[in-house]
């Protein structure tokens, strides 16, 4: 790593950005001319490719989303077909179409597999006593994650499309709702943060629909402001993350995808749509939303709404929380089109809206020592994406081109007239070479344009950095009971500070993981990463403009490990993993302390899960122990600004069963976590321990399929808790934004 500090102005080009951007457009359009290579699909990748399967004897409508995911391909059925059926299961490595048949086997089923990667089922004609019914349609679509399976996500947590209808979120707490390494802190979605393994997101590479997300604008609010309506997948990848997951994937990556089209029309619908109600009784919340979608002849488009108002809610003692009203609206739009010949374009554009009266500072319920009331808070996210990609495509072309402009703007008008803009534009082309089924290699180039402005009728001030990158990363596959993972990317970063001054700096990043299949049964798997992630910016809302960057300021540097095993057997599941991260010159900026400041941290600890699916439902339970030091010292929530926090123990339990004949699912969760007493080395009071517990019942009448009713039961047991991963809550004058005590939720949904 190089680096080196110049003075230059605010104006002054930037010569690598251009021509990164000119590439990516020119290479983006040679890549739109159609080739022959695009007659394959990978569907037939993901057939002939050697998976292994963990299917316990249930009904077959539960097996086809286990399948489709399990074989790395999007799986729909029409329900009429596969009612009463049900499969004796299959366990073992092998293909879909092996796994397929095992699964048929008895059910009267037959399949048939396209060139195009879809399964057909069909009953058998030669029965004249069958009833005759449409056919179910298993569609092969690229699947959301087209690396799933390979070594680098066997220690990632993904969030489908089925999980997220079973959870029904209202916010990013829920979305991850018995995941217990991934924690979200602050009582309503304004002020949310993510940390994944006590790390906060910042220091992860996130993305939302392929664009880079640079949402720093202020520590009393949230990052990364997300309805998780407008999502079908949410993957985390702790720790170590590919090197095509981007830069600056310091402590790993966050992947969000909105949904398409295809994700919400039946098999054989072109039209379709859906309006829906809820109401939250703890703040009287009201919501509508409504979405209209259509595919024709390649074409797609899809738009969405939804809006919800309330007042404060009450936590577990009966006390109003000031500022916690829900103020959000959220707009997706996504035209597309898929040509004949494989080739793939899609524009979208997203915005999720906040404004409303919050606490004084917002993650906050409020301080003790000083007299403050309520502020309004208007903050705003906006993302618009270009995607084009060959999501059929096998063989050595098979490329994707990402060009993004992400935007996220928070208005504070008291008592300054204060605001906070961040952006982020952002590209990749890159192209998998799929060498052979289970063995491919990803090239590519990505940059990015970031900058943080702070203004107020005084003072406009503004950080910016940009960032050139190329990076590989190999997926192989070399015996059967194999994946290996391993990659590299070479990043040059040059950051410009208040005072137009610049840092330049040079940087190598590797990555390499392993999953071993030691029966079929047990897997081992390991990773380890060493990143590069220049200089981070600034927080718009402490941007001083008597800064100075003399010296420059240094690149920050992390190393991340992990370990552990999984185990299926007969619907079992136990997984034990360690993980470590460690972060040298992690940038912590303040305003009167200067812009140059440092800090190293390390977040270590260890995972456990064990479940049981039983067909019609399923037990899980996860358990994650995080120790946080700042500098050789037990971290806090303060000092840990937009590092860490100190999570300690916590457990999330989720429970399922559906009662397939008659439409009927009911759940519950649970949400805990240990008293922590780190805090009290530093003279801090310790972090109070909590169990909080929820129950859902979501009812489709099997005579009436477009009609969804959902109720729950939310924190039944009334606790007043905050979350572990909220701010302040070691401290003796800090009043934490504590969580909703007992809420009930009614929801209704039409779907046409």
């Amino acid at each position: 790593m190089t680096g080196h500090i110049r003075a230059r102005s605010n104006s002054t080009g930037r010569a690598a950005l251009l021509a990164a951007l000119a590439f990516s457009t020119a290479i983006g359009m040679a890549l739109a001319v159609p080739g022959a290579s695009q007659a394959q699909t990978s569907g037939a990748v993901a057939q002939a490719e050697q998976r292994r399967f963990d299917i316990p004897a249930q009904p077959l409508a539960q097996v086809l989303p286990a399948f489709g995911q399990q074989a790395g391909i999007q799986v729909s059925a029409h329900g009429d077909v596969v009612r009463g059926a049900a499969t004796k299961g299959v366990s073992g490595t092998m293909t879909a179409e092996a796994a397929l048949q095992r699964l048929l086997a008895g059910t009267g089923l037959g399949y048939r597999m396209t060139a195009s990667g879809a399964v057909i089922l069909a009953q058998p004609e030669s029965s004249s006593s069958a009833t005759m019914l449409s056919p179910v349609v298993v569609e092969g679509a690229a699947s959301a994650d087209p690396h799933a399976g390979a070594a680098d996500r066997a220690n990632s947590i993904t969030i489908g499309r089925e999980e997220l209808e079973r959870r029904n979120p209202g916010s990013m707490k829920q979305v991850f709702a018995g995941e217990a390494s991934v924690s979200v802190g602050g009582g309503q979605p304004m002020s949310q943060k993510v940390y994944v393994q006590g790390v906060e997101e910042t220091n992860l590479a996130v993305s939302i629909d392929g664009a880079r997300q640079n949402n720093k604008v202020f520590h009393h609010n949230g990052t990364n402001l997300i309805d998780p309506a407008l999502l079908k997948l949410a993957r985390v990848d702790p720790g170590v993350a590919p090197a095509d997951a981007g830069p600056g994937a310091l402590g790993g990556s966050i992947v969000y995808e909105t949904v398409d089209a295809g994700d919400l029309l039946k098999p054989g619908q072109s039209v379709g749509g859906f309006v829906g109600t809820e109401y939250n009784t703890n703040g009287d919340m009201l919501a509508f939303s409504g979405s209209a979608y259509a595919r024709h002849e390649g074409f797609e488009v899809l738009g969405f709404y939804k809006d919800a108002d309330g007042s404060n809610y009450k936590d577990g003692d009966g006390n109003s929380v000031e500022g916690t009203g829900a103020g959000l609206q959220s707009v997706l739009g996504k035209l597309g089109y898929e040509s004949d010949s494989g080739h793939r374009f899609e524009v979208s554009a997203e915005q999720v809206h906040d404004e409303a009266v919050r606490p004084f500072r917002a993650n906050i319920g409020r301080l003790t020592n000083r007299n403050e009331g309520v502020r309004v808070y208007d903050l705003k996210r906006q993302n618009f994406v270009f995607n084009y990609s060959t999501p059929h495509a096998e063989g050595l072309f098979d490329p994707k081109v990402v060009l993004g402009f992400g935007r996220t703007e928070l208005g504070v008008p008291t008592p300054f007239g204060s605001a906070g803009v961040t952006s982020s534009l952002s590209g990749k082309v890159e192209n998998d070479f799929n060498l052979s089924p289970g063995n491919t290699v990803t090239v590519g180039v990505d940059f990015y344009d970031d900058e943080a402005e702070y203004s107020d009728p005084t003072v406009t001030i503004r950080e910016a950095a940009t960032n050139v990158g190329a990076y590989a990363q190999a997926r192989l596959t070399p015996i059967d009971r194999l994946r290996l993972s391993f990659g590299a990317r070479a990043d040059r970063h040059e950051f410009e500070g208040v005072d137009g001054s610049t840092t330049d700096n040079d940087g190598l990043s590797g990555n390499a993981s392993a999953a071993y299949d030691a029966t079929d049964w047990l897997t081992l798997k390991a990773g380890y990463s060493r990143v590069f992630g220049g200089v981070a910016l600034a927080e718009n809302f402490i941007l001083n403009e008597n800064w100075t960057y003399t010296g420059g300021i240094e690149a920050v540097r992390s190393e991340n490990v992990n370990l552990g095993f999984e185990t299926h057997y007969k619907g079992f599941t136990f997984g034990a993993g360690i993980f470590r991260s460690d972060f040298d010159n992690a940038r912590n900026e303040s305003y009167g302390g200067g812009a140059a400041l440092t800090a190293d941290f390390e977040t270590e600890g260890y995972n456990l899960s064990v479940g049981y699916n039983w067909g019609p439902g399923f037990a899980r339970l996860t358990y994650t122990d995080t120790d946080f030091e700042i500098n050789g010292e037990p971290g806090d929530s303060d000092l840990g600004q937009y590092l860490g926090t100190p999570v300690g123990q916590i457990f999330a339990l989720e429970v399922a069963h559906s009662f397939q004949s008659i439409g009927l699912m009911v759940g519950g969760t649970l949400d805990a976590a240990l008293k922590n007493d780190d805090p009290e080395a530093a003279g801090l009071r310790p972090l109070d321990s909590y169990e909080a517990v929820g129950l859902y019942a979501q009812y489709t009448p099997p005579s009436m399929q477009y009609l969804t009713l959902r109720a729950e039961a939310n924190n039944i047991f009334d606790e007043t808790y905050a979350d572990r991963a909220t701010y302040g809550q070691e401290f003796g004058n800090v009043v934490p934004l504590y969580e909703p005590g007992r809420s009930f939720l009614v929801k209704a949904k039409l779907t046409f």
